[in-house]
């Protein structure tokens, strides 16, 4: 299977990271690939690395790491931006864009809802693991239960807002998946790439509607389940066993220090009638 071909572009002052970024291991896109269904990867990817004072990254909010122009096989990354979820770093942001394009020319250019196409390329380049299980439940805290229509409002709202609708729609994808199988990403695109609309294109896929899968998962997998997967974690019982260790020892030193203050106390009052009668005695 040929990997896609990547062609870096860089102004001077970024060449270091544009070398960063040749030394990445692309045989991770291969991976991505066979989830979208493609056995070609097509046209040349142009990556460009903008800095932070050009004219393209002020126009750009500021919580943007990157994106991917599928039209035109073009991925913009600002490397000043990355660091931070759902950015972590270049590997991450450049799988993530990639796999923004791979999913376009799978669906032959036709409309992916942005909850969808990002949750896929989420899907496609990082794990579901403790961080972003515990970022998911922190998530439905802030934003509750949004349906897809709410997710999508999300996106274009703050960084904070846009990083809840990441981890949510990546969470959803990923239960699509669990639920349909990994085949089911190329039935869908299959089926936005033969002309159906997205929402036909899944009903086709999965057999049931977008809310009706929506609505499954946050009645199972967005629920008792992701919270029950949290608090059973080695990380969490970890943490849970480690504050409470703390708590304990902290509770200890309070509990001397109140006796040490009380031992103080007893020795002052013994102290005190003997200060208050000593001129009455001679000492002999």
């Amino acid at each position: 299977m040929r990997l896609p071909e990547l062609a870096i572009e860089a102004p001077e002052r970024l060449r270091a990271v544009a070398s960063q970024i040749r030394r990445l291991d692309v045989g991770r896109l291969q991976a991505v690939m066979r989830l979208v269904g493609l056995s070609d990867p097509g046209n040349r990817i142009r990556v460009v690395l903008v800095p932070e004072d050009s004219r393209i990254a002020r126009e750009t909010a500021p919580w943007v790491g990157g994106f991917a122009d599928a039209a035109n096989d073009l991925i913009v990354l600002f490397p000043d931006r990355i660091g931070s979820y759902p950015h972590d770093s270049l590997e991450v942001v450049l799988h993530h864009e990639v796999a923004h394009i791979l999913a376009a020319r799978a669906a032959g250019g036709g409309r992916l809802p942005r909850w969808f196409d990002e949750g896929l390329a989420s899907v496609a380049e990082r794990s579901w693991g403790i961080g972003n299980r515990s970022r998911f439940l922190w998530a439905t805290v802030m934003a509750g239960q949004p349906t897809v229509t709410a997710l999508e409002g999300l996106f274009y709202g703050d960084g904070r807002d846009a990083a809840r609708a990441y981890i949510i729609s990546h969470a959803i994808v990923r239960d699509v998946i669990r639920r349909h199988g990994a085949a089911v990403v190329s039935r869908i695109l299959s089926g936005v790439a033969a002309g159906a609309t997205f929402d036909n294109a899944f009903i086709g896929a999965t057999g049931t509607t977008v809310r009706g899968a929506t609505r499954l998962f946050w009645r199972s997998s967005g629920g008792w389940e992701e919270w029950i997967t949290f608090l059973a974690s080695p990380f969490t019982l970890w943490t849970l066993i480690t504050s409470l260790a703390l708590a304990a020892i902290w509770r200890h030193r309070l509990r001397r220090a109140e006796r040490r203050r009380r031992w103080e106390a007893e020795e002052a009052l013994d102290t005190d009638p003997w200060d208050e009668h000593r001129p009455d005695y001679r000492v002999h």
